[in-house]
C-alpha cells in the first residue's frame, strides 16, 4: 500500500504499510542538508502523520546521505541573512530544527531512523531524536561540529549522553570523528546494522513488530520514559504510576487482558477502529 501526501517536495511522505508513515528526505543532490525548506517540510510531514494517526514513523534519506547536517551556506553567504548573526543562528535557524526534532520525541507514535548514508552533525541529531536507529553497513555517523568551530545544539548536547553515556558522548562530541556502523553499534548508538539493500525491509520488519503492541501503551510508555530522564526517583515513580492508571482506563487494556484470557491475539484500536 502506498499513499502519497501533499507535503513539500523536500520530504516525501508515503505509507508502505497501513498505519506506518515513511518520511524520506528527498534532497539527495544536496546531501539532504537542513535547509529552511526541509525543516518546514519535516514539520508539515510530522503533523500530517500525527493527524492521520500513524502508529509508526520511519525516517530515511535519498541518495548518499541520510542527512548531512546544517546548510553551511547560511553561515557563510552574507545574502543568506545569518552570517555573523549568532542570535539569528540560535533563534531563527537552530531553534526551528530543535522544534522539528522535538516533535519526533514528543509524538505518541514510535519512530525509526533508517540511516541509509551519511548522518553527520544535524543528521546525527535527527537520528538521535528517533526511538530506534537502524544503520546501513557502509554509512557513517558523527557529531562533527567541533571541527567546524560549532556545537551540536539541536540534540547532540541534550540527548547523546542519555543514549550512550557521558564518556562516549564526550568522545564523540569533543573528538568530532565520523563513526562507522560497527563503532556506532558497539557504543549502543544504533540498534542494528544491515546491508544497505536490506535496510528498508529491516525498518518495515521492526515497524511490524511495533504494530503488534498497543498504541496506547506505546504512547504512554514513550512519554513516561522521556519524562523520567529528568525526574528524581520519587517523581519518576509517580510518572510511571500515572502511566499505569492512564493505560488501565483505555480500551486497549481491556482488549489485551481479555485476549490473553481467551488465548487469542489482541485486536488493538487502529485509527479509531478495532483490528481483527
Amino acid at each position: 500500500m502506498e499513499r502519497q501526501n501533499g507535503s513539500a517536495d523536500a520530504i516525501r511522505l508515503d505509507w508502505p504499510l497501513p498505519e506506518v508513515a515513511r518520511l524520506t528526505l528527498a534532497r539527495g543532490s544536496e546531501l539532504n542538508t537542513l535547509t529552511f525548506e526541509l525543516i518546514e517540510s519535516l514539520h508539515h510531514a510530522l503533523d500530517t502523520a500525527l493527524a492521520e494517526r500513524a502508529r509508526v514513523v520511519i525516517m530515511t534519506g535519498d541518495g548518499r546521505a541520510f542527512c548531512s547536517g546544517a546548510h553551511i551556506t547560511y553561515f557563510t553567504d552574507p545574502a543568506a541573512g545569518l552570517a555573523d548573526d549568532p542570535a539569528g543562528i540560535r533563534d531563527v535557524y537552530v531553534k526551528s530544527i530543535v522544534a522539528a526534532f522535538r516533535k519526533l520525541q514528543d509524538a505518541p507514535f514510535a519512530t525509526i531512523a533508517a540511516i541509509n548514508g551519511f548522518a553527520l552533525g544535524g543528521g546525527c541529531e535527527l537520528a538521535l531524536s528517533c526511538d530506534f536507529r537502524l544503520m546501513a553497513a557502509r554509512a557513517r555517523i558523527g557529531l562533527t561540529e567541533a571541527r567546524l568551530g560549532a556545537v551540536p545544539g539541536a540534540g547532540g548536547l541534550q540527548l547523546l549522553a542519555r543514549i550512550v553515556g557521558r564518556a562516549r558522548a564526550l568522545e564523540m562530541i569533543l573528538l568530532a570523528d565520523q563513526w562507522s556502523a560497527e563503532q556506532a553499534l558497539s557504543a549502543g548508538l544504533v540498534t542494528a546494522v544491515h546491508d544497505r539493500e536490506e535496510l528498508s525491509e529491516a525498518a518495515l520488519a521492526l515497524a511490524r513488530r511495533l504494530l503488534l503492541c498497543s498504541p496506547t501503551a506505546i504512547a504512554a510508555s514513550k512519554a513516561a520514559i522521556y519524562a523520567c530522564e529528568t525526574a528524581n526517583p520519587d517523581e519518576a515513580d509517580e510518572i510511571a504510576l500515572d502511566a499505569v492508571r492512564h493505560v488501565a482506563g483505555a480500551p486497549d487494556w481491556r482488549e489485551g487482558m481479555t485476549a490473553f484470557a481467551e488465548r487469542r491475539p489482541p485486536g488493538f484500536a487502529v485509527n479509531g477502529k478495532r483490528s481483527s
